[in-house]
């Protein structure tokens, strides 16, 4: 069976008994971990227990391919309820999955135990998902992007449970700092709610996070830094991009980090070409000083191709970070700041001739 999007929550926190197993998949990783934890909670009384909870990888099931269908058919040694959960890498990854599934339905491989598979953005004719889907014990569901709807939804929540409120600028700051990826918003929540203090601890009157507790929640937390960086880059100041990202990279900052960065700061000039100062401000734009100057400089330099351009080379530099066996996230990041710097200095020479 497939989920659809609007009734794939309800589908893992309540999960139907006469299932066996799930696919959780799609690119947020964040978001699939997040509903497969959600649905494991519903699932067994203790998530954490070694006894009960078995966890494999692609790469555990590369090297005993058996691995899968010895696990689903051990009994629990402590009773109570057995559970397998997996996590996929690539698609080629899930084929013992995919196999193991197509054995079960057809009453050739017993399951004594739930089975909970994660993986990421699936083509709809891969091994995995043409398994799932057809399936009459397994459920697959898909996590695609949030709507803003949505991202919304979670970070009141998320902010209530803590007693905390969002201004409308913070919330139009804070917004675009988290989209795209459900471990990235959970983790910027847990900063807020630690910048602000525990409700047990706060002060009266501190319940409302305004502007300048972003502001201050990241600069704290290195993105100001990681904006300098991005500045040289976009500015095409080559051998400064490479001198600052190195510094950033010695006290500490991430090549994850930076990636988000710089795609941070392409929706923030495609927003000042598309909806003008007033609106790009309102998402976080610089207002004054050499960082607006500097951003000013930058809009006249990338025309919309060329941010459509950098913004594809992010992406994809983000989706080599999250393959597993990829070279490591500081280097990839590192590489893509230099690429936008050689491609900014390229334009600005053409400019100036």
């Amino acid at each position: 069976m497939k989920a659809t999007a609007r009734d794939v929550n309800t589908r893992l926190a309540t999960p139907d008994s006469e299932l066996t197993a799930w696919l959780i998949y799609g690119p947020d990783r964040g978001l699939v971990r997040e509903r497969a934890n959600l649905l494991v909670k519903a699932l067994v009384e203790d998530p954490d227990d070694p006894f009960n909870v078995t966890k494999l990888t692609d790469e555990d099931l590369k090297t005993d391919p058996a691995l899968l269908a010895d696990n689903m058919a051990a009994l629990s040694m402590m009773g109570g309820d057995r559970l397998v959960r997996v996590q996929i890498s690539t698609e080629a990854g899930g084929a013992p999955v995919a196999e193991f599934l197509k054995d079960f339905e057809a009453g050739k491989a017993p399951a004594e135990a739930w089975l909970v598979v994660e993986a990421g953005d699936l083509k709809a004719a891969g091994k995995l998902r043409k398994a799932f889907e057809p399936a009459k014990k397994a459920l697959a569901a898909p996590c695609y992007a949030e709507t803003g709807r949505d991202l919304i939804a979670f970070v009141d929540e998320a902010l209530a449970a803590e007693g905390l409120n969002l201004e409308a600028d913070a919330r139009a700051r804070f917004l675009p700092l988290i989209e795209g990826d459900r471990g990235v918003a959970r983790s910027e929540i847990d900063k807020l709610i630690l910048y602000k203090g525990p409700k047990e601890v706060r002060a009266d009157g501190e319940d409302t996070i305004t502007l300048a507790d972003i502001e201050a929640s990241a600069a704290a937390g290195g993105d100001a830094a990681l904006d300098r960086v991005v500045d040289t880059a976009m500015s095409g100041r080559v051998k400064d991009a490479d001198a600052s990202w190195m510094r950033a990279r010695s006290g500490g900052a991430s090549g994850v980090g930076l990636v988000r960065t710089i795609q941070r700061r392409i929706d923030l000039l495609s927003e000042l070409k598309s909806g003008g100062p007033d609106a790009a401000m309102r998402l976080g734009a610089p207002r004054f000083g050499p960082a607006a100057d500097a951003f000013k400089q930058q809009a006249a330099l990338w025309n919309d191709r060329a941010l459509d351009q950098a913004r594809q080379a992010a992406f994809e530099a983000e989706r080599q970070m999250k393959r597993a066996g990829a070279a490591p996230a500081e280097l990839l990041g590192g590489d893509l700041l230099l690429k936008l710097a050689l491609r900014a200095k390229a334009m600005s020479s053409r400019r100036s001739t």
